[in-house]
């Protein structure tokens, strides 16, 4: 029997339903708007950058925070049972893509910030699996190649 067929029906279609319904949420148009921030602009380079954007407040905080919130709930439900780990990390890869951009600053973040509890569902359910550290992995270089581009393309002009 291979996983799909050990599945109990009434709850994949539950769990289906809340994928799409989580999906319908990301395309609010607050959220459509932070999630192009959260993205693409930003891009974080050292645990300082991170904490000042949050704590000026303001719109873009908001849209981190709206963004980042979004996921750590998305894990909480994965980390309590609404949602299969498998589930998640085929449906949802930008979830991966953004917890890649704050990987390397989140634990100086919690420390300075007293917050050791920000983010702690996504970190553990995106660091939790073999292939989940290798998508991060693989994100963490795609980024750096990003900002390597864009590096170049500001010294040009």
């Amino acid at each position: 029997m291979n996983a799909a067929e050990q599945v109990n029906p009434d709850k994949a279609i539950r769990q289906a339903e809340l994928i799409l319904k989580l999906y319908e949420l990301r395309r609010e148009t607050v959220m459509r708007e932070a999630r192009s921030y959260v993205g693409g602009e930003f891009m974080p380079e050292s645990a300082s950058e991170f904490i000042q954007i949050v704590s000026t407040g303001g719109r873009l905080g908001g849209f981190v925070l709206q963004v980042y919130g979004y996921w750590d709930m998305v894990a909480a439900f994965v980390r309590h049972g609404a949602l299969d780990a498998e589930l998640v990390y085929d449906s949802c890869q930008e979830m991966y893509f953004q917890y890649a951009k704050i990987q390397p600053y989140l634990a100086e973040f919690r420390e300075k910030m007293n917050l050791p509890e920000f983010m702690l569902n996504l970190e553990r359910l995106v660091e939790g699996s073999e292939a989940g550290r290798k998508r991060i992995s693989t994100m963490r270089k795609n980024l750096a190649a990003m900002a390597s581009v864009r590096a170049e393309g500001s010294e040009s002009k």
